[in-house]
């Protein structure tokens, strides 16, 4: 039986203003690993990091790399070039970077196969191909075949999600699972998602699958009961962004979920709430919902299509509080025509919610491959998620102002929201 070893870039996200940590476990390579053990194979997960990107692979017969963001994609470069290989072994890549750029990644990793998309059944197919000429069979991939690149035909997305199996969690240490990080509380908790594409199109985002789909409640629960079993978990973090857009659908987990008696967040749209739903989320034992408000400026919101208002964002934060869930807001600085007066709309902003924040979450936007924003021309600055004191568009004068204004929102937000 083949040996398989999945790599991804170990990275950190930001948490809360000013602070960095790993937020969430790799959820791509643990729903694959799943993929492949529940056929038997024998699989191990690799983080790899600035500090650590150079690995002996000669172990394994395939080697697959997730690249889970155009951010990590030098990394993941460097993990290849650093790295040495069985002879004769299969190099595939996956994630949102190689679905973006099949034909780069696979020449510039100097790889057999790029899976495009949802990879938890290609990934088996190409585990059981046993030569070159089954790849043309395989859907949703570019593979190399003498000195040339072929293309298959599309595979659609996996819309039954229950036929996958759960994240292979247990091949990551408990660490990298288990966290304690719930709304401010000690209890040991884990990250699930529930949902898969969303429905929105906000300009600043990666995410362009517009399929969302569920997972059945009883699939939810037992995914919650093993994790209870297992890592003795007393809550957990939903964290797919749009988990509440069906409220229908919501409904039937959040009531299904509320009777394992556990404490959990989730994010959600100020848009996608009202007061049944939320008395419903705070009975089912949810205790923080994080918003993704982003701006505070009408104005703003429109450039991003985030397709909110400043109104209904206040409203969501009002009623989260009358019905006793805390909340935390997600703010992004900086998209493009950004200034004073937009910034000075956001401080105005989260200080009539002040009573009903509990949480800041601030991170400056960048542009990511794949978002609707993404330029054509070449980007020339070193972004990043938490590119705090680098603005990639606009002339001098406005990358001087965007900054200026930033200071403004930094200062106020330490002084109001202190330790949040």
């Amino acid at each position: 039986m083949k040996k398989i070893c999945l790599v991804y870039p170990e990275c950190y996200e930001v948490a809360k203003f000013g602070n960095k940590r790993k937020e969430l476990p790799p959820f791509g390579v643990m729903y694959l690993a799943g993929a492949l053990e529940k056929e038997n194979y024998d699989v191990k997960i690799v983080p790899t990091s600035t500090d650590n990107n150079s690995f002996d692979f000669t172990l394994f017969d395939i080697v697959g790399f997730s690249i889970s963001s155009s951010l990590a994609y030098p990394l993941i470069k460097n993990t290849r070039k650093n790295s040495i290989f069985k002879a004769n072994s299969l190099i595939i890549a996956g994630g949102i970077h190689a679905s973006l750029y099949p034909r780069e990644v696979i020449c510039e990793l100097d790889c057999d196969i790029v899976s495009i998309g949802e990879g938890e059944r290609t990934i088996v197919e190409i585990a059981k191909a046993s030569s070159l000429d089954d790849f043309a069979k395989i859907k949703g991939i570019y593979y190399k075949k003498d000195n040339s690149i072929y293309v298959t035909e599309k595979r659609n997305d996996i819309n039954d999600l229950d036929t996958l199996a759960f994240p292979a969690r247990h091949l990551l240490p408990k660490e990298d699972i288990v966290m304690k990080r719930l709304a401010d509380t000690s209890l040991p908790i884990a990250h699930v998602l529930f949902s898969r594409g969303c429905p929105y199109h906000c300009n600043f985002c990666a995410n362009q699958n517009h399929n969302i789909r569920y997972r059945s409640k009883e699939n939810i629960k037992e995914e919650l009961e093993l994790l209870i079993k297992d890592y003795g978990i007393k809550g957990f973090c939903v964290f797919d962004d749009n988990f509440l857009v069906n409220k229908e659908k919501a409904m039937e987990i959040i009531r299904e979920i509320g009777k394992l008696d556990l404490k959990w967040s989730t994010l959600a749209r100020v848009d996608n709430v009202d007061l049944e739903l939320l008395r419903e989320l705070k009975n089912s034992g949810c205790i923080r919902i994080k918003y993704g408000v982003e701006s505070g400026s009408q104005k703003m919101l429109d450039l991003m299509k985030k397709n909110i208002t400043v109104d209904e964002i206040k409203k969501a934060f009002k009623l989260t509080k009358e019905v006793g869930i805390d909340t935390k807001a997600l703010i992004m600085h900086g998209y493009p025509e950004e200034d004073f007066n937009t910034t000075k709309e956001t401080i105005a902003l989260l200080e009539e919610l002040k009573m009903c924040i509990s949480r800041i979450g601030l991170t400056y936007f960048t542009y990511l491959p794949g978002s609707p924003i993404y330029p054509s021309k070449h980007i020339t600055c070193n972004t990043s998620v938490y590119c705090e004191e680098q603005v990639p568009w606009g002339s001098d004068k406005e990358k001087e102002e965007v900054l200026e204004s930033r200071k403004l929102l930094v200062k106020y937000i330490k002084k109001n929201f202190p330790n949040k």
